[in-house]
C-alpha cells in the first residue's frame, strides 16, 4: 500500500501531507442529531464521495506536539464531579492581586441518552486522552478527523500503525458521550480582570456549546462503512483554554510508551501526564504523585464483590505500566527521575524529579 494513503477508518490519513474529497451533499451524507438514528441508511459510496461534482477538498496532517489543555475548568472536571451537579463557581487566582475573580460554569447531560453509550458519567483521564488529541488534530488544520487518527495521536504512532479495534471502540464511546455533554462557562469576571479590557468594554462574556460540536460523515471505503467526523468549530474547552493562555505542549513520540495500548493503561499515562505537567508549571506542589489517587481512577476498587486477590493483581498491572512510563520518561529526558516510595511496605506515592 502506498504509504500516503490509508482507509478513512484508520488507514486514509497516513500520509503527512495527504487529502481527500468531500462532495458538497451535505443533507445526503453528514448525520446530525436530528438524523442519528436513521444513521445506518444515511451511507454514500465512496466512488461518489470522492468524485463529486462540487468537492470540498480537505488535507489532513500529521500531529507532531500535542496539546494539553492545563485550565482549571479542565482539572475541576478531571478531578470533580460536577456534571448535572448544578452551577459550579470556581474561583481563579490573579497572581499579585487581592481580587476576587469568579466563573461560572455548568455542566449537563442527558442521563438516559448517555446511559446507552458509557456507564461512567464523569470526564475521565481516557476522555481527556481523547479530548487533547482531536484538539491537536484540528490545532495542525485537519477539518475531517477519523477515529485511527485520534488514536494514533493518544498514542504517539507514526502514520503506519493501525490501532486495534479495542481501543477504536473506546474511543468511540468516549467521542459519543463528550459529543452529548453541554458546557456553559460564564468568564465574564476573568475577561474583565485578566484582559486589557474594562468593564464598560465588557459587559459579558459567555460561551455555551456541547463539548464536541461535529457532525459525521458515513461513508463506504474497501466494502467497509466507516466514520469520519467533521467538526464545525473547535471545542468550547480549548476556546476557553486559548482565550486564558493556558495550553502546555508535549512532543507527540513521548506517548510511544513501551505499555499494552489498552484504555486502562493510557488511563494511567494520561494521569501521569497531567500531574507531571502540574507540577513542571508549580514547582511550589509537593513534587509526589499517590499511588491511591491512581488506583482511584478505577472503578474495580470500588466493587466489593471483586476478589481481594483480583484487585491486587490489577494493581500490580497499573503498577507496572507506571514504571514502564516513567522509565521511558526518563530516557527521553521529559523528567529527570523519580522514586519509589513505600509505606508499611505498601506501595504510598512516587517522587518526581522534573
Amino acid at each position: 500500500m502506498d504509504n500516503n494513503k490509508d482507509v478513512l477508518n484508520g488507514e486514509l490519513f497516513n500520509g503527512q501531507h495527504s487529502a481527500f474529497y468531500i462532495s458538497d451533499v451535505d443533507s445526503q451524507t453528514t448525520l446530525d442529531k436530528s438524523t442519528s438514528n436513521n444513521a445506518k441508511d444515511k451511507t454514500i459510496d465512496s466512488k461518489n464521495l470522492l468524485l463529486g461534482s462540487d468537492k470540498t477538498k480537505i488535507t489532513t496532517s500529521v500531529v507532531d506536539v500535542n496539546l494539553l489543555t492545563r485550565d482549571k475548568i479542565s482539572y475541576t472536571l478531571l478531578d470533580k464531579d460536577i456534571i448535572n451537579k448544578g452551577e459550579q463557581v470556581l474561583s481563579m487566582e490573579k497572581r499579585g492581586s487581592a481580587d476576587v475573580v469568579v466563573t461560572k460554569l455548568i455542566v449537563s447531560l442527558d442521563i438516559d441518552e448517555i446511559g446507552k453509550i458509557s456507564k461512567n458519567l464523569t470526564f475521565t483521564y481516557f476522555d481527556k486522552s481523547v479530548f487533547d488529541a482531536v484538539c491537536s488534530l484540528l490545532s495542525v488544520g485537519n477539518q475531517a478527523i477519523s477515529l485511527s487518527m485520534i488514536a494514533r495521536t493518544m498514542l504517539g504512532k507514526k502514520p503506519s500503525y493501525h490501532p486495534n479495534q479495542i481501543l477504536l471502540s473506546e474511543i468511540s464511546n468516549s467521542i459519543n458521550k463528550l459529543e452529548k455533554i453541554k458546557v456553559y462557562i460564564d468568564m465574564s469576571d476573568e475577561m474583565i480582570h485578566f484582559s486589557q479590557l474594562n468593564k464598560d468594554d465588557v459587559s459579558q462574556c459567555i460561551l455555551e456549546s456541547r463539548f464536541f460540536e461535529f457532525k459525521k460523515l458515513r461513508t463506504i471505503m474497501k466494502s467497509k462503512k466507516v466514520d469520519v467526523l467533521i467538526f464545525s468549530d473547535e471545542p468550547i474547552l480549548l476556546k476557553y483554554a486559548k482565550m486564558r493562555s493556558q495550553i502546555s505542549s508535549i512532543a507527540n513520540y513521548l506517548l510511544d510508551t513501551p505499555t499494552q495500548k489498552t484504555k486502562n493503561s493510557l488511563t494511567v499515562q494520561s494521569y501521569l501526564l497531567q500531574k507531571i505537567n502540574i507540577l513542571k508549571l508549580n514547582k511550589n506542589l509537593p513534587q509526589c504523585i499517590m499511588y491511591d489517587a491512581i488506583y482511584d481512577l478505577f472503578d474495580e476498587f470500588k466493587n466489593n464483590e471483586l476478589p481481594l486477590k483480583t484487585k491486587e493483581s490489577m494493581r500490580s498491572r497499573i503498577r507496572k505500566a507506571i514504571t514502564d512510563i516513567l522509565n521511558f520518561w526518563v530516557q527521553e529526558k521529559f523528567i529527570e527521575n523519580y522514586e519509589i516510595e513505600r509505606k508499611d511496605k505498601a506501595y504510598y506515592k512516587i517522587n518526581i524529579k522534573i
